[in-house]
């Protein structure tokens, strides 16, 4: 499938398991693979990637890494790949996110799901406002 720009702010809720439902519209892109991923530092969401959008990050991001030679390529690499989580999304369109990534970022209740371009991230709608200055309402939640 062909990579999809992914745009739009949603509302979703994250259940009690950790299960978080994509947006109708991008499921399809979903369908057999997300990847969701917490990145170094200090950003405050779960990115989920298709396979696609996922391949073209390491293109621009990590096959410049020079692992062997470099200490600080070596821990950025393996902070990246700690951190990543490839999951099959259920028939409902719903993605496990880990318990460690719920608890760590606070991910209860109501959840943001915000796209940007090349994946989306799911998002504390406090963390978000704070990250972004975010005070208004968002699409259906579909």
């Amino acid at each position: 499938m062909q990579q999809v720009v992914l745009a739009g702010t949603f509302e979703h809720t994250i259940d009690d398991k950790g299960r978080v439902t994509l947006p109708a519209k991008y499921r399809g892109h979903f369908e057999e693979l997300a990847i969701l991923a917490r990145m170094p530092g200090k950003e405050r969401a779960v990115r989920v990637y298709t396979r696609e959008g996922w391949e073209g990050f390491e293109e621009r991001n990590i096959e410049r890494l020079d692992e062997f030679n470099n200490a600080e390529d070596r821990r950025l690499q393996r902070a990246i790949f700690a951190n990543l989580s490839p999951v099959t999304p259920d028939k409902q369109g719903r993605v496990l996110v880990p318990a460690s990534f719920v608890q760590d970022l606070g991910l209860t209740g109501k959840v943001l799901i915000v796209g940007n371009r090349t994946h989306l991230e799911i998002w504390d709608p406090e963390s978000y406002e704070q990250d972004s200055g975010w005070s208004g309402e968002g699409d259906d939640g579909t």
